[in-house]
């Protein structure tokens, strides 16, 4: 029994590590368990690293795969582009393709109708301010998104394929010009309810005034001609259209 007992004393003595012998007053248990957690927590950083990303949802893929499509449709023309051609360019398969559109047709359908829904959406209806500061921000933001190079190429490639492929002309022109007309014919049919334009039928008071807008600028551009489309022209016609389309069309009292 008396000769255990050193024993004892020995084994506890070697367990027995003085506070200055460590960092700060940290024991080797203690360093020992700071360590374990420090290595426990690299794996996880890596698992995160290495976790699989999520799959994109097909909606958001869909509208990938259209918008990477477009330019390679407004670059070479609809006959010239093929199908691989699509493939290599948004990746995927044919089945894909075929089977979310029906074929390069129906691919060429959806960039018709996305191409359309910018310009549409890019209109800004605003029911602050008077009646010119709401037409001339509506005239502007119109004016911003159709003279862009991206819907000038688009516009340009719908006019030349229009007697080929006059399904897709006719999508573009319902899709386009005409949701572009109904949005401000919509703004104008509310001030026509409280009396402050003339009642006259407001998707043709529309064309008249989007119609106002472009004529020039467009044609200028489209004809290789930019010039015509000059910011400070682009700000002068808008004014002017605003100031005749108020004029002429005020409500009478």
């Amino acid at each position: 029994m008396f000769r255990s007992f050193p024993r004892k004393r020995e084994s506890r003595a070697k367990n027995w590590v003085p506070a200055s012998a460590g960092t700060s007053g940290v024991g080797k248990s203690d360093r020992m368990s700071v360590q374990e957690t420090k290595a426990s927590g690299r794996p996880r950083r890596n698992a995160r690293a290495l976790a699989p990303a999520r799959p994109e949802p097909v909606d958001q893929r869909r509208e990938r795969i259209v918008r990477m499509a477009a330019p390679l449709f407004l670059k070479k023309g609809y006959a010239n582009v093929s199908i691989d051609e699509i493939i290599g360019m948004v990746g995927g398969s044919k089945a894909t393709i075929y089977a979310w559109f029906g074929g390069k047709e129906g691919l060429f359908e959806a960039v018709v109708r996305q191409k359309c829904q910018d310009v549409t959406m890019a209109i800004e209806v605003d029911q602050k301010g008077s009646l010119e500061d709401q037409l001339t921000h509506i005239g502007q933001s119109f004016l911003a998104m159709v003279l862009s190079p991206p819907i000038l190429e688009f516009h340009r490639l719908m006019v030349s394929i229009g007697r080929t492929f006059p399904e897709a002309g006719r999508l573009f022109f319902t899709s386009g010009p005409v949701s572009a007309y109904s949005i401000v014919a919509s703004w104008i049919a509310q001030h026509q309810q409280h009396r402050l334009i003339a009642d006259e039928d407001p998707y043709r008071l529309a064309v008249l005034f989007l119609d106002m807008l472009i004529g020039e600028h467009q044609l200028g551009w489209l004809t290789s001609m930019p010039r015509a489309a000059r910011r400070e022209k682009i700000d002068e016609t808008v004014r002017i259209a605003v100031k005749i389309f108020l004029r002429g069309c005020a409500a009478r009292r």
